[in-house]
């Protein structure tokens, strides 16, 4: 035990480097898709966190090496500015899941599914059909442009425009999240504007069929009709969903490096 102290104290610079590295790590294996789930085991998730900044420490003590190690108070705030670059770090990157989910609900409360609800096994909640499918289409997409690589190499890029231990660090973080929430809802509306849209339609030609023929109970005909209608609309434009998320997930990398455009970082 006396010789992991003695070791301790004389690599104390590297330790702590090394501990904010964690910190940096686990707010990104935190936040981020499938490692951030309640499904990943947090045995697993422990083990990655480790093999990550153990794998990245050589680069970020070379690369950026504070002038002065924190100590004291000042070491855990800059830890907890790390662990909050991580978890912006995640939630960029979970921008497109939420998204989905969002869309999948507007979509449902159109067609009349609102009521219904399934288990989450990612969130461990409940939620409703249409969410599970959109989110399901993301996490394909997801897959296929190998996004968990990119979380990588965003994690490994992010010490070169946020140095560890940065002062500017947190009044950037809390720009990107505000920058970073309007994308939600931007990303819901593009999803989700074929089915509504064509929804909208059908209650207008119900409407005007309802003026036409006034004998027709529209209340009863319209619901099953707009629910066959709403999934023959997503089936048609499944082919532009999937691409859209595939084309969100490749820029992905370049919303990540728009980070360094905020002002104060990295500097």
């Amino acid at each position: 035990m006396s010789g992991l102290t003695e070791l301790v104290s004389t690599r104390w610079p590297e330790v702590v480097i090394f501990l904010l590295i964690v910190g940096r790590t686990s707010g990104l294996m935190t936040s981020a898709p499938f490692w951030g789930g309640k499904m990943a085991p947090a045995l697993v998730r422990v083990i990655i966190t480790v093999s990550l900044s153990a794998a990245i420490f050589p680069l970020v003590t070379i690369a950026t090496h504070p002038t002065d190690v924190p100590s004291g108070w000042v070491l855990l705030f800059a830890l907890g500015g790390e662990i909050l670059m991580g978890l912006l770090l995640g939630w960029t990157s979970q921008l497109l899941f939420v998204g989905m989910r969002l869309a999948g609900q507007q979509v449902e409360i159109k067609m009349g599914l609102g009521l219904a609800q399934l288990i989450d096994p990612h969130e461990g909640g409940q939620t409703s059909f249409f969410s599970i499918l959109f989110d399901l289409i993301a996490v394909m997409a997801f897959l296929c442009v190998n996004g968990h690589h990119l979380l990588i190499r965003a994690l490994v890029s992010s010490y070169t425009v946020f140095p560890v231990a940065d002062q500017n660090l947190i009044l950037t973080l809390v720009k990107g999240v505000v920058l970073s929430a309007g994308t939600i809802f931007t990303i819901a509306l593009q999803v989700s504007a074929p089915v509504i849209v064509a929804l909208l339609l059908s209650d207008i030609v119900l409407a005007i069929v309802a003026r036409t023929v006034p004998h027709m109970n529209v209340f009863l005909v319209a619901p099953p009709l707009q629910l066959a209608f709403g999934m023959l609309v997503f089936l048609l434009s499944l082919p532009a969903l999937i691409s859209f998320c595939i084309n969100y997930l490749s820029t992905l990398s370049f919303q990540l490096s728009a980070l360094s455009l905020i002002p104060g970082g990295g500097k």
